[in-house]
């Protein structure tokens, strides 16, 4: 069985986006811990089409990753519309 696809698109805080598409890393039952464990690093890291993106989380305003795991970290609000 092969992992899905996702897109991570990163807001910087010049409004400039970001978008990737990539093979799913890990499996969903995964991904609460590697969520946890990438807040903690000081920068996302990227490799796309051969070049590696180093971006400061100083830098982000936001981070989407679409389709979200079905397992997500402690707290996360579940069940949400977004209106705007």
């Amino acid at each position: 069985m092969s992992m899905p696809t996702k897109v991570i698109e990163v807001t910087l805080l010049d409004g400039q986006k970001l978008s990737f598409k990539y093979p799913a890393q890990i499996k969903d039952e995964h991904a609460a811990e590697r969520i946890a464990e990438a807040l903690k690093n000081p920068s996302v890291t990227i490799r796309a089409d051969d070049t590696l993106y180093i971006i400061p989380n100083s830098a982000i305003q936001l981070i989407t990753v679409s389709p979200a795991p079905t397992k997500l970290p402690r707290g996360t609000i579940r069940g949400a519309k977004r209106l705007s």
